[in-house]
Formats: C-alpha cells, structure tokens, sequence
C-alpha cells in the first residue's frame, strides 16, 4: 500500500550560508541553468543518464509516497523531504498534486535488517514536468536513488532525466582510525551521513592499536580502562552507530589488530604478550615490536570470547583482525617460542604468524564471521574465505585474487597523506596499465639506476630506461625496487634532460632529471621534491641488447577480475583530529567515491573538479561537511582578527603531500601522538580550488594573451600579496605569537607574487627580464617548492609556467618586415644581418613570377632590401665566406626551390652549385677551408639528405638515408659537422676526415617534442638550436648537455645566427616575419 506519509504541516525551512571559500568559482563555474546537462551536478557519475529540456518545478509543491509498512524507508523520506527543502531554498508545498514515488520491486528486508556485503544498489529514477519516480529492487536501491535527486534539484527545480544506475564496485568503503586518536560518536556520524550522499558504503572502524583501544570489552574491562582513558566507544554507542550506518545503507565493519599493533592491548593483559612491555599505550607513531605470543594456549579462549563480543556488536558478516607490519623481533628474542617453532616446524616469523592466523580464522568462523585481513596475511595457508586489503598496491591486489581470495585495494586512497584529487581518481582497482611499446621498431635504449634518500625509513631505488625508435619517438619505463616496471607519461626528452609524470604508490611523481653517465635532479612526490642520483647501466645500446627489466604488463584474467571488490579510503589518525578531520577527508574523497562507484570510462579530471565544487557546496550548507568551518576555526585560533587574510593566503599554500610531514616531524622528534596538530599546515586542505582556477585561467591565458584573464590575473597576485603583507605585519605585534614562525614563509609569498605581476608584464610587453631578476626569481621558485613548516608554497608551480614563458628576447625587427617564411640569418664581420625573404615570399605567393629576396638589417635594427633572387629561387640558408679563404666576405645561399647552392660576392649573383638530385638545399654550414655542407630535407617523406659542396663547385651526396636533414653547423675546431632531423628530433655528429669525407655517425642529442630547425655554434663551442613550435632556442655543451633555453615571444623559430662578438643571437621568426635578439 502506498501512503502519503508527510503531515501537511510539515514546513521545511531552508538557511543556505554563504561559502566564501568557493563561491568565486561556483558563481564562475556551476551556476546550472534549467538546461544545462544535469550529469554536470551528480557525483558519483550514474551509469547511464539522459537529459530533456524539461524539469520539475519544485515550487508547485510535491508528495512522497512511501511504503508505510516499510520504516527505513519512511525515515529516508523524511530525511529526503527536509533537505530537499533546504536546497531548494523554499518552503516546498506538501500534498500538492506532484507525486514523487518511491517503488520497491523487490521484497523488503526484514526490520533491523543491516545492510550486507552482496546488498542490491540499482536504481531507476524518471523525473518528468508531473512526477518523480524512483524505483528499485532493494531498499538500498531507494537510498541510493534518492542521493541523486537530491543533487539534481537546482534553483527551486529538478530536471527531467530517466537515469538507470548501478554501482562498479560492490565494496566502496572508508577507514577512519579512532584507536590513534580518538574520535567523537557525532563526528563519525558525520561522516556518515557524506558517505550516503557520494554513495561509499562500507565504514571501516580502526578501533584497536599500539595507541589506544576503544572498544569496551564487557569480559576485559582493562582494555578500555588503560587503552581508553582518552576515550572509547561503548557496546551500546557502536550498536548505535551500526543502526545509524545501516539505516543509511552502509555497513560497519570493525578491525581488531592482531597480533602485532598490541602495545594498549599488552598495556591491559601483559601475560598474553611474547615479552613485557611498556605499561600504558604507546605514545610515538610507527611499528613497534609488541606482538601476542602465539605459544599461549590462554591467548585463544581470551580472544574468542573478545572477539565474540565484537561479533555481538557488529552484525556484519567480515571481522578484520589487521594482520599488519608485524615484527619478529620480540618471537625470535624469546626461547619458548623459538622451541616452539622449531616443535611445529615453522621455519620463520611468517610461518609463525601464519600459524596464528589459522588459529584466528577457526576462532572467527566458530563466531559466524569472515576474515578480512591485510596483506600479510596473503603470505599465511588461510582459506580462499579471507578477504585481503591490500595497502601495498595493485601487485599484491592481483596477486591475492589470483589465488582466489576476494580482495580490496586501498593503495592510492590514502587521504592521511595528501595527494591531488586526480591522483585518486586515476587509482583504478582494475586499471588498464599503459600498453607496452612496439619493441620491433626499438632502435636504441639507454639506462639508468637511481636512489633517493627519505628523513624516514629505507632509500627508494630502481632503474629508469629510455627507448628510442625508428619513427624518432621516445618512450620510457621505470621500475621502483620490489616493484613492477610501468610506462612513463609526458615523457619529454630535452637532450640530456628529461622530464615525465608516473603515478605510483607513493603518489604522482614528476621528475626533473638530467642525463649522461651520471643521473642527477627531482623527483617530485606529491608536491615536494626528493634529490636523486644515479648511473649509467647502459648508454644507445642496439635494439638486439636485453634490457634491464621486463616490460611486461600484468595480466588481469576475469577471475581475478570478479575477486576484486572494491575499495577503501584510508584516513590514519597520525595527523587527524576531530577538529580537522573534514580537511584530511573532503572533498577529494569525493574523487575516490566516484572512482569506485562511476564506469572506468568515467575519468574526466576537469568534469570531476566541477562537480566535487557542487556537492562540496551543497552538503557544506547541510552542514555535514565542516572542512571550511574547521579551517576558519583554525586560522582565528592563528591569526584571531586577522584569520580573513590568513585564509586568503593560504590559498596558495599546501601541506606537503605523501609521508613528508610525517617524515618531518620525526627529524624533528614530532613523531609522537603529543606533538600538537594546531600549526597552520594543519588547516590546510590537499590542494586548493582557488589556486586551481588561478593556474587554469594561466593556462589560458598563456595561449592568447586575452585583456580580462590579464586583470583576473594580476587582481588575483595583488590580493595575495596583501594579505600576505597584512598578516606579516600583524605576526609583528605580541599578541599573535602564534603567527611568528611564519613570518618567513609570509615573505617568500609576499614577494612570489610580485615577481609573478612582473612576470605577467615581462610576457604582456614581449620585454625581456634582466638577468639578475630571472636568476633572483629562480631562486624565489627554488625555495617556495622546498618544504618548510610541513607545507609547501604551492603558487610556485604556476609562476614556474610563467617563468619559463618569459622571454629571454625582444622582438628586435618588427612583426612583418619579413615575409612569414623568414629564414636563414647570418651576420657579416661588420654586424649586419642578413636573412632571406624580405617583405614577401614571392616564390611561394606569387607564382614564381619572381625570385625571392634578401633583406639586410643594420646593428641598430634598420631593415632594407639588399638583394632580389633570380625568378624561380627562394632562399633558405644563408653563410658567408669565412675571412682569410678564397671566398672571404662572399654570401653563399642555400636556393629551396631552385636546387642550387648560390654565390654572392662583388655585386655579383650566380649559381654556385647546381644538383638536380637535391630535393630542397636548405641550409649551409661552412668550413675555413671554404668547402660548404648543405641539409636538403625531402619533408614528404620525412627523409634528408647530406651535401658536400667543394671549393670547385662541384656536389657530392655523403648520405641518401637519413631523416628529415634541417639545422647544420661545423664546430670551431672544424673536427665534426652537426646535422639536425626536423621531424626524428635528433641532432647527429660526424668526424671531420683530413679529405671532408664523414665518419663515425653517432647520436649527439635527442628531443621528444617539437622541431629542430636552424642551428649555429659561438665560438666557445657551444651549439644554439631554434626548437620550432616550442618557442625557444637550446643551448648545449660539446657533450650535447644543456646549458640554457632562451625563450622567445613567438612559436615558430626557423634559425639563428651570432653578432660577431658573440655577444647577442638573432632568431627569425616564422610566424609574424620579425627577427628576435637575446642578449647573451
């Protein structure tokens, strides 16, 4: 029977408060009109959903109709009805003729049901202009659906959508671990109710380990007495809590650690444990040595009945018993258990351990329960009934539902240590690895191994490799010790620099490395840097060379597949209070929520932040998340009067992410449950959404200089600044002490954001930055990114892009002087520039009718037309005649379209050369001996080939078969010639023979990205190539390292060429016709 179950009286009154904090980028962002798409507002992203232009307007009023024989549902209702209200903004009309249904299809479940792990989550849901009907199998179904609806209503309305939605992943689960730090009933209620709104539905309780013990044990009262002082959970409170949970459609699930993380437990019953310990929980974090004794024939009838109790209280079929990081220390130190041991034939601790864990396992299927353990225990011969966690990461994962146990995956879900929300989101229980490369067009690879010390624990180490193939791409793979090899992403090759991003267990990396015989750089983790060294293993080894490690994927058959359940967010207590424990949770568990939930197809980063803004937004109004009033509440404790401008300023501040503020605090001897977390880097959450839409407005801006995100931008700098310099000076009076500390770090940020607004007018203005600002900037970025007071200034990552944008040049002759296909400079010993098609391209515009031309540019920047090619000819490279050769002063030009390599000297123009073989002569190098090497690229077929010209004029073809030949220069010792591939991205050296033949062919450096164009040697011998699209010029070394990238104002550099003293480099300009000077 359906009846409607709301009194007519029933007001529901909305307060919605204002978000500061968010609502620049909601009002810019998730201002949903009645027609936007309303996928933009759920989150988790429902399986399939479709969308008309109708809604149901809210204002017209509506009636629930529930089962009445079903209470959990009437509760749900209710519940619905009131927050329904309240985002609306209204009073909703009741009992008006808009019905919205609830339809169970199934049978309900029985009452005081709880939810159980093979619960039924599908729902339908139809909203139409006249009726909202939601229906589904099971009740959790309903409970389900109903989340949706309530993220669709938007202005007072709900839009028109038929949504059929079912769940991933069948366990979505989230530790919270109370033993370490003891957390309120309320505040786990809270995170209740924001589990039932993102759709999580299993509530992993931590309640037992060497810090404390909050379970009361009715049978062993001393746990809760000594473990518990500071607080724990009665039998009745829990039953509570699982009621509260289950009525929500989540399930409690608890953990009991066992046998080691025991110190509170041994603190209680020292006789249960291997040796004595410490009398009252242990107060440091980390592992400790306290482990039961597994030899004590009295350990088994006390954790029965224990665990008997946990049962009582906790229906759930699956009981964890932690099973984790147990050190053997205490078992191998102890004679009874050694001979033991040595009784049972039990070669080891594992062995040992193992055995405990089937004692365990009979103990738990006595009591009706399932074991969940983690993955240490995958190492014990326990039924393919245990359930593994895996924290170690996906290796472990598959390897445990490979032998057929069922197993979730908590690595990458760490929220205790703070990560991008994108990183979460990207950490896919079933991930499809990236493919392996095509090694049958492998043409070379090199190696390296590398280690980087942690303030914590033991070094990281592996080997990274580099693959390059025939098609001139570059590919690479790393493998971490221990671990499997994965592929790198945005891999970029820069000569001996590299760069790429790979996420790990660790959290995303981002390294910064440079290459040769040794490996030195960053590795960024999370958002702070590791300094890393290494060595070559081996340097352009053939394809035929085994490499160094395996590249092969791991294979996920479909029965490993269907053991995978799911998930959990982790949230370990070590930096947790009630206090902060929103900021440590939300919004970015939203991003694991969904992944867990939503399709793997589902994994748009840019639609997820959107989205976590919205419900971040709207159950902050419920007032179920409190992260923005625990972080105003932290910033007045700071700052007091001046917590507004302590708030805006930590907008560009970040916690350091993974273990580093662990890590910190114990160098610092913090490493303890005393240490207070009241610091401002407790306040502050993962990452911050004011700096994202700071660095995607950048992003934009970057690419076409546009006036408004111009002001947004420089407005935005300002306001960080001031308040920076507002709280410096309010750090400065003796009643803030406790903003002190930071008076440093307020500095470093009050002055980022003044080199940012001059770096905003140093690209605005294409004005170069003098070089003691760009190395005094340098410094700036270097220092921000480092970790100090736990935290990182995070407005470095987006003023580093401005920093690399900012030109080294100026535009010295202006935007079309030359024709878009300027080209070939070159400098006279007087300083005059010459460079090929000046004014117009004819050639190319005007049909050959006539030749190209040569314009001339005076040392004070004044342009003309020097010279006018014969019809036919369009010149490309330019060289003059070294001074004392027979040809000395002359001007020799490299004729694209005309096959000829001409001479120009005492007012006279004739063809130097003239092969009909050549494809397009396109540029030239020249020895003091007078003979000219010609690039002659065939750009259709992404091939090249390489010229000789002697002094007679004669040509000789040196190699057919290369790529597409472009930039060429001779060193000044005249020992080697360096040809460049456009397209391979490769720079070649040749040796110099005593008759100009060539030999010895080796790789001199390799890019990834971008094209090679011109390039010229200084005298010093270094080597300058203009990276066409890229938008700079590279310097490097006589060993192919890089010295220095010069950036330029536009894309599209063709080539380069030295003044005379070396002292400044000239760059035409493709795209705008000018030429750009850098003052070295």
């Amino acid at each position: 029977m359906l009846i409607n179950m709301l009194p007519s009286n029933n007001k529901v009154i909305c307060v919605m408060r204002l978000i500061s904090c968010y609502a620049l980028l909601l009002s810019s962002l998730l201002l949903f009109a009645k027609n936007s798409l309303a996928a933009a507002a759920l989150l988790p992203y429902p399986a399939a959903i479709e969308q008309t232009e109708a809604y149901f307007d809210l204002k017209l009023g509506l009636t629930i109709k529930v089962p009445a024989d079903n209470p959990l549902l009437q509760a749900a209702a209710g519940r619905f009805t009131a927050r329904l209200g309240q985002r609306a903004g209204f009073d909703i009309p009741l009992f008006a003729s808009q019905p919205v249904l609830l339809k169970l299809t199934g049978q309900p479940a029985a009452t005081g049901a709880v939810p159980l792990p093979d619960m039924t989550e599908q729902y339908h849901l139809r909203v139409t202009k006249t009726e909202i009907i939601l229906s589904a199998a099971a009740e959790t179904g309903i409970l389900r659906g109903l989340e949706t609806l309530l993220q669709l209503a938007d202005n007072g309305k709900i839009a028109a959508v038929n949504i059929k939605d079912q769940p991933r992943f069948s366990w979505r689960g989230l530790l919270l671990d109370p033993a370490r730090r003891f957390l309120p009933l309320p505040v786990l209620k809270r995170q209740i109710d924001i589990m039932a709104a993102t759709k999580l539905n299993v509530l992993h309780l931590h309640l037992t380990d060497d810090q404390g013990w909050r379970f009361e044990s009715k049978h062993f009262p001393k746990l809760q007495q000594i473990g518990g002082a500071d607080g724990f959970y009665t039998q009745a409170e829990l039953k509570q809590l699982v009621t509260y949970a289950a009525e929500r459609g989540i399930r409690v699930v608890p953990e009991i650690d066992l046998p080691g993380h025991t110190t509170a437990l041994g603190a209680a019953y020292p006789e249960f444990m291997s040796q004595p310990g410490p009398a009252t929980p242990e107060q440091h974090w980390g592992v400790h040595p306290a482990v039961l004794d597994p030899t004590n024939k009295q350990l088994y009838p006390f954790l029965r009945q224990l665990l008997a109790e946990v049962a009582d209280v906790f229906p759930d079929p699956y009981l964890h018993i932690g099973g984790d990081e147990v050190l053997s220390e205490h078992w191998l130190a102890t004679p009874h258990i050694v001979t033991f041991m040595q009784q049972q034939q039990l070669d080891d601790a594992p062995a040992l351990q193992a055995y405990f864990n089937r004692r365990l396992q009979q103990i738990l299927q006595q009591l009706g329960r399932n074991m969940i353990g983690w993955d240490e225990v995958l190492d014990s011969n326990v039924p393919n009934s245990v359930l593994i966690q895996s924290w170690r990461g996906t290796e472990s994962l598959y390897q445990a539902a490979a032998a057929g146990h069922k197993a979730i995956l908590s690595t990458g879900y760490y929220l205790d240590q703070p990560q991008f929300a994108g990183y979460h989101y990207r950490n896919d229980p079933l991930a499809q690895a990236t493919a392996a490369p095509d090694l049958s067009q492998l043409q070379q690879w090199s190696a390296w191994q590398f280690s980087f010390d942690r303030l914590r624990g033991n070094a990281i180490s592996g080997k990274l490799l580099l693959l390059s193939f025939n098609d001139g791409t570059v590919k690479g793979a790393i493998e971490f010790s221990g671990r499997k090899a994965v592929m790198l992403n945005d891999l970029v090759l820069n000569a001996n620099a590299v760069s790429f991003t790979v996420d790990s267990w660790m959290g995303p990396l981002s390294a910064q490395l440079q290459l040769g015989t040794t490996l030195s750089g960053q590795l960024v983790t999370g958002n702070a840097p590791y300094q890393v060294n290494g060595q070559a293993l081996a340097l352009q080894q053939s394809a035929a060379a085994a490499l160094p490690f395996s590249l092969q994927l791991p294979d996920i058959r479909d029965t490993m597949r269907a053991n995978v359940l799911g998930g959990e967010i982790t949230l370990w207590a070590e930096l947790v209070t009630p206090d902060n424990i929103d900021i440590r949770l939300w919004p970015n568990g939203f991003a694991v929520a969904e992944r867990l939930w939503s399709n793997a197809s589902i994994h748009d980063e840019a639609s997820l932040r959107q989205r976590m803004q919205r419900i971040t937004q709207q159950l902050t109004a419920e007032g179920s998340l409190q992260h923005i009033q625990q972080q105003r509440a932290g910033f007045t404790f700071l700052a007091a009067d001046y917590a507004g401008s302590l708030e805006h300023l930590a907008q560009v501040l970040e916690p350091a992410h993974y273990y580093h503020r662990l890590h910190q605090k114990s160098a610092a001897g913090l490493y303890h449950k005393a240490a207070a977390l009241d610091q401002l880097v407790d306040f502050l959450p993962a990452e911050n959404p004011q700096l994202q839409q700071f660095s995607q407005i950048l992003q934009r801006w970057l690419k076409q200089q546009d006036a408004t995100d111009t002001a947004w931008l420089t407005r935005q700098l300002q306001q960080w600044q001031a308040a920076a310099d507002t709280v410096i000076k309010a750090a400065g009076a003796p009643q803030h002490t406790q903003l002190k500390p930071y008076i440093p770090e307020l500095q470093q940020i009050s002055a980022l954001c003044q080199s940012g607004l001059l770096l905003l007018n140093s690209i605005s203005s294409q004005t170069p930055l003098e070089n003691v600002e760009r190395q005094q900037i340098a410094r700036q970025l270097q220092q921000a990114g480092a970790i100090s007071q736990e935290m990182i200034i995070a407005l470095h990552r987006p003023l580093q892009q401005l920093f690399d944008y900012a030109p080294h040049s100026h535009v010295w002759v202006p935007a079309n002087t030359f024709s878009a296909a300027a080209e070939g400079p070159a400098v006279d010993s007087l300083g005059n520039l010459y460079a090929v098609n000046f004014g117009y391209d004819s050639a190319i515009n005007n049909g050959a009718i006539n030749g190209g031309t040569i314009g001339k540019v005076t040392p004070d920047g004044q342009a003309s037309l020097y010279l006018t090619l014969p019809q036919g000819s369009t010149g490309n490279g330019i060289v003059f005649g070294p001074s004392g050769s027979l040809y000395s002063g002359a001007m020799f030009i490299a004729d694209y379209t005309g096959h000829n390599i001409l001479r120009y000297a005492q007012g006279k123009l004739e063809v130097y050369a003239h092969n009909k073989a050549m494809h397009q002569p396109n540029d030239l190098a020249i020895m003091q001996s007078g003979v000219i090497f010609a690039s002659d690229p065939d750009w259709a077929n992404s091939s090249g080939q390489l010229w000789r010209i002697d002094t007679d004029g004669s040509s000789q073809l040196l190699y057919s078969n290369m790529g597409t030949t472009n930039g060429i220069a001779v060193s000044p010792d005249q020992q080697f010639l360096y040809v460049n591939e456009s397209v391979q991205r490769k720079v070649w050296r040749f040796r110099i023979n005593a008759d100009n033949s060539l030999s010895n062919k080796q790789l001199f450096a390799q890019f990834s990205d971008f094209g090679l164009d011109g390039m010229r040697f200084d005298s010093k011998g270094s080597l300058y190539i203009a990276r066409y699209g890229k938008g700079t010029v590279v310097k490097l070394d006589n060993e192919g390292r890089i010295q220095q990238e010069y950036r330029l104002n536009h894309a599209l550099p063709t080539n380069v060429s030295l003044s005379p003293d070396n002292s400044a480099l000239y760059v035409t300009i493709q795209q705008c016709g000018c030429i750009e000077r850098i003052q070295l």
